[in-house]
């Protein structure tokens, strides 16, 4: 028997509160938003629902039924329309009788003739339960009504529990845009990551024993009958989506893929800023431009040691083990990429992180990064063909202007060199399904190529750099003798220059080769 049923569009977001956020206090969070009403409180326990198989999960559904007080609300979420950086949820509420969900309670005509012909509510187990106070206010913001919840507790399956201490803000009624200004606000005063997953995704992550793993770029897939401001939005959202998912995989691993890949997804979101500089706002431009420098390097020291530790500490132990003091230099560098990693693990946890990414979420819901200038209005409707012709042609030009005929170029230059062919690759790349044929991969691969042999000129320069440190570090903690110092420094920067000069003697005919390829742009 339903006692009461509602359908409804459910838009929300969390913040995630770090590690001892369960000390959080309702009176605390009330003053910071400012409500005028004391805290609704609840104890919840719900218990989630799939079959043995987890087709509600692979359908990117979930079937809950939820304990408040002495009523039992069953709660079936099906996805929404997507809104970049909430949750987006068709949510169908029927308040039951028993403590198992019933297809009769599932009110949406679509979804339960949908759940009636796979026999899913028959096959369903309880899989995992989550319980946990909540403390909530509803409050106005902008014309819209929000609900801001203090969740703490836990989700449990079978001897397993993960905590539960996050902050969620629910739309109930007006502009999503509300939403992440009131988060936004929020942020700054919270120490938090904007949350990923769902309390669902968390539960069957917990009973499967999953973890997030390093994730590449997806192919950007642009329409050639798109607009160059289009294009922009489209990068934007490709970029947030390894950034996000790279977040999730630093935080549940060391795999330094994970920082490596985070990193690439921040310097092709600076890439793309800078490709399509006279399209954006300048206050939109200058906020994302030094947050996002300011996130990059959080992360360079730990991606560095990785580096220095896989291409030239590691193998020199392997190939010098018993000669010198190789082992307590490798010692001293994994114990400086732990605190490396450690100051990444906290920006995510820095309140501006939290902000760029809700302000950046905003700008591309209410399209504020638009420039208003005539220059800026003329070129977010160039058709993205036009644009990206005139981008790569500018930018190769610029790119052969440095490399020259021959290549025959200083260091500083070549570091220079490997900058703008890093900045050409991500461009090529991000405009890459506008073109057809096999020009274009060709064209990529030379680069790839050319960031290969001028890539460990950059380790190099930055290794030194590390070297330096970790060895002074070194003879401080594990009193090395100024011989054997000096004889340390030697033998690594004599293994770097080396292998500098292998990666450098094929450059030249690389560089040709390049120089000899055809445009695959300009042509249609």
């Amino acid at each position: 028997m339903r006692l009461g049923t509602m359908t409804n569009r459910e838009i929300e977001l969390k913040l995630v509160l770090p590690e001892g956020g369960a000390k959080m206090r309702p009176a605390a969070l009330r003053r910071l938003i400012g409500a005028a009403k004391a805290a609704i409180h609840h104890d919840l326990e719900t218990t989630y629902f799939d079959t043995p198989d987890e087709w509600l999960k692979r359908h990117g559904m979930a079937l809950r039924v939820r304990r408040n007080g002495n009523r039992r609300i069953q709660t079936l979420k099906a996805p929404g329309e997507t809104v970049d950086g909430l949750q987006s949820f068709l949510e169908v509420e029927s308040e039951i009788k028993g403590t198992r969900p019933t297809l009769s309670a599932v009110t949406d005509a679509k979804l339960r003739k949908r759940l009636e012909k796979e026999g899913i509510v028959e096959r369903v187990r309880p899989v995992f339960t989550t319980r946990f106070e909540r403390a909530s206010w509803l409050i106005e913001r902008g014309g819209s009504k929000i609900e801001v919840a203090l969740d703490l507790g836990e989700i449990g399956a079978r001897a397993a529990r993960v905590p539960i201490a996050e902050i969620e803000l629910e739309l109930k009624s007006g502009e999503p845009a509300d939403l992440f200004i009131c988060a936004e606000r929020l942020a700054e005063d919270v120490p938090g990551r904007l949350g990923i997953s769902t309390k669902a995704e968390r539960g069957y992550a917990l009973i499967n024993g999953t973890q997030a793993i390093p994730v590449r770029a997806e192919p950007l897939l642009l329409s050639r009958k798109g607009s160059a401001g289009d294009a922009f939005s489209a990068l934007v959202r490709n970029c947030l989506v390894q950034l996000r998912a790279n977040e999730a995989a630093i935080e549940q691993s060391e795999d330094a893929e994970a920082i490596h890949q985070f990193r690439v997804a921040i310097r092709r979101f600076r890439a793309g800023i800078g490709a399509f500089r006279q399209l954006i706002d300048d206050g939109a431009h200058a906020v994302m431009s030094i947050d996002l420098r300011w996130l990059q390097r959080q992360f360079g020291p730990a991606r560095d040691l990785d580096v220095l530790l896989a291409d030239t500490l590691l193998p020199m132990q392997a190939r010098l083990q018993g000669q010198m003091p190789i082992g307590a230099l490798v010692e001293i560098a994994e114990s400086a990429r732990h605190e490396a990693r450690r100051r990444a693990h906290l920006a995510l946890e820095n309140p501006r992180y939290a902000v760029m990414l809700l302000q950046i979420y905003r700008q591309l819901l209410t399209d504020g990064w638009r420039g208003r200038s005539d220059g800026a209005q003329g070129a977010l409707g160039l058709p993205v063909h036009d644009f990206a012709d005139i981008w790569l042609g500018k930018a190769h030009k610029r790119l052969v202007k440095l490399g020259g005929d021959h290549a025959q170029l200083s260091e500083p230059e070549l570091h220079r060199l490997r900058l703008l062919v890093k900045k050409m690759r991500y461009g090529a790349q991000a405009f890459a399904s506008l073109y057809r044929g096999k020009r274009v991969e060709k064209y990529l691969l030379h680069l790839g190529h050319i960031q290969d042999h001028l890539g460990s000129l950059n380790d190099a320069v930055v290794g030194r750099h590390l070297l330096v440190e970790l060895i002074e570090r070194l003879s401080k903690e594990r009193g090395l003798s100024a011989q054997d110092t000096s004889a340390l420094h030697g033998v690594v920067l004599g293994w770097q220059s080396h292998r500098i000069a292998s990666d450098l003697a094929g450059f030249q005919s690389t560089w040709k080769a390049f120089r000899a390829q055809k445009k695959f742009w300009g042509e249609d």
